[in-house]
């Protein structure tokens, strides 16, 4: 999600006012001092992660009263917290973890008479969008849970793959589509049985990210509703397209970067293997 936060979500939030935000899935903390230190002095960002890539306490201590940590799994967090005005979803990419994320938080919204917060879920295009990935799958109920394996994943392809492919050392769901697989159906299912009128904007891009906003609060707040046209304006768009191919350069430098360092690594293993059988020969 971090790419979209300058062209994209950045605007958004503020164009939102908001001031209370939950972070689900961290990673490595990227986003958490571009959250903090756009929404201002007065936000309060709760971040939920079972497994940080960094060090909470840093920020605790770097934004004192401004930064919540949960070690915890979302679902055992979220109907415990008070309403917040904004939901950062990138957790565990998979249905039943996304459709009962976003039942919590309309539930809690309800319980308090507050807004729904506004939604931003990444990862609703391929491969997650239509097949589940389970990181621990022991902690998704057994009646939820795909047929899954550790293999990876190939565009265009239902099934997964016998070597290679995309995140093959993670357990992905045997098949793409049908019910109740990913986080795009998640989010489709939860809107279809959602009690009031929202606008959905998905962005087809570096796995695709979602913004869902009640109708209701666009009226409330006109400048959000602007922000949203115009990530849907041809300007936007430009402004994506440029992003989507600085992040394809980059990731093109690093593929190279890569080869470069295997075809060096091997070279230099040949290189000892021939000194050594000329040695033996000697």
């Amino acid at each position: 999600m971090f790419p979209f936060w300058k062209p994209v979500l950045a605007p958004v939030l503020a164009a939102a006012e908001v001031q209370r935000v939950v972070e689900i899935g961290a990673l490595r903390g990227d986003n958490t001092r571009e959250i903090i230190e756009t929404l201002g002095p007065d936000s309060v960002l709760h971040v939920i992660d079972p497994v940080p890539g960094f060090d909470p306490s840093e920020h605790e201590a770097e934004f004192p009263g401004r930064y919540v940590f949960h070690q915890a799994l979302s679902l055992d967090v979220l109907g415990d917290l008070a309403p917040v005005d904004a939901a950062l979803i990138d957790g565990d990419h998979n249905w039943y973890t996304v459709f009962h994320e976003l039942r919590l938080l309309t539930e809690v919204a309800r319980r308090h008479q507050a807004p729904l917060p506004l939604l931003v879920l990444h990862d609703v295009g391929w491969p997650y969008g239509r097949r589940d990935l389970y990181y621990a799958p022991e902690t998704i109920p057994a009646e939820f849970r795909q047929p899954h394996r550790q293999a990876g994943m190939r565009p265009g392809r239902s099934e997964l793959v016998a070597t290679g492919g995309m995140s093959a050392g993670l357990w992905n769901a045997e098949h793409e589509g049908g019910p109740r697989n990913g986080v795009r159906t998640a989010l489709d299912d939860w809107i279809a049985g959602h009690d009031r009128p929202v606008r959905t904007v998905v962005l087809p891009l570096y796995f695709g990210l979602a913004i869902v906003a009640e109708e209701e609060r666009l009226a409330r707040q006109p400048a959000l509703a602007a922000a949203l046209d115009r990530v849907e304006s041809a300007e936007g768009r430009l402004e994506l397209i440029e992003l989507g191919e600085s992040i394809r350069v980059r990731a093109m430098a690093q593929h190279h970067t890569v080869v470069a360092d295997l075809r060096r690594a091997l070279a230099e293993a040949e290189g000892g293997a021939a000194e050594a059988a000329g040695a033996d020969s000697a």
